[in-house]
C-alpha cells in the first residue's frame, strides 16, 4: 500500500504514444495527494488537460485509495465531483480540500478498481458493474476499465458497451492511453 500510494502522484503526459498513434489526442495528466479529512485517509485530485493548453481542462476527479484488510492489495475508489470549477486546478491549491463534504461528491458505484503488485508495477481492474451514460443520447452504457502503474509510467484502458454490447467508446486501434511519468509529484 505504501509503495502504491508513493507511485501514483505525478505529472504525467502521452506525448510520445500521440505522435505515434493520431488516434490518441495529446494529453497531460496531473495526480496530487490532497487533504480531504471527510473524504478519506488517501485521497488524489485527478486533473487530466489538453498537452498543449492547461487551460482545457478535460475531466477533473477524485481517487480515494484504501488498503484491503490482510491482502497486499488497494481498493481506488472513482469520484466525480458535483461542481467541477470550484476544483479546478486543484493540484495548485491542495488546502482547498480541507473543507470538502461528502455533498460535493459523486461516487462512481460499481467503478472501484482493485489494484495488486504485479513484480515491479501495479495493475489494477474493476471490482463491479461500472456503468456510465452516452454524452449524446444519455444512455447507460456498461464500462470496463483497467490501469496498470509503475515508477515510469501510468497506462489507463477504458471502453464503454452500449446495452447491446456494441463499442460506443474507445474503438482505437489501441484503447490504452500510455502516459509517461514527466515530474515526480513535488508536494
Amino acid at each position: 500500500m505504501a509503495q502504491l500510494l508513493a507511485t501514483l502522484p505525478g505529472s504525467y503526459d502521452n506525448l510520445a504514444q500521440s505522435r505515434a498513434s493520431p488516434g490518441h489526442s495529446p494529453l497531460r495528466l496531473v495526480i496530487a495527494p490532497v487533504e480531504a479529512p471527510l473524504v478519506g485517509d488517501h485521497v488524489y485530485y485527478v486533473q487530466e488537460m489538453a498537452a498543449d493548453n492547461a487551460n482545457r481542462v478535460l475531466a477533473q476527479r477524485l481517487y480515494v485509495v484504501s488498503p484491503v484488510t490482510d491482502a497486499e492489495m488497494a481498493v481506488l475508489t472513482q469520484v466525480e465531483l458535483v461542481e467541477p470549477l470550484r476544483w479546478r486546478d486543484g493540484h495548485l491549491k491542495r488546502n482547498l480540500f480541507q473543507s470538502m463534504l461528502m455533498q460535493d461528491l459523486r461516487v462512481r458505484a460499481g467503478c472501484d478498481l482493485l489494484f495488486r503488485r504485479d513484480k515491479a508495477a501495479f495493475t489494477a481492474a474493476l471490482t463491479g458493474n461500472c456503468r456510465g451514460s452516452a454524452r449524446d443520447t444519455g444512455e447507460a452504457l456498461r464500462v470496463e476499465q483497467r490501469v496498470t502503474l509503475d515508477a515510469d509510467s501510468i497506462a489507463m484502458f477504458e471502453q464503454q458497451r452500449d446495452a447491446a454490447g456494441k463499442l460506443v467508446y474507445g474503438d482505437e486501434p489501441d484503447p490504452w492511453y500510455r502516459y509517461a511519468r514527466r515530474a515526480d509529484a513535488p508536494w
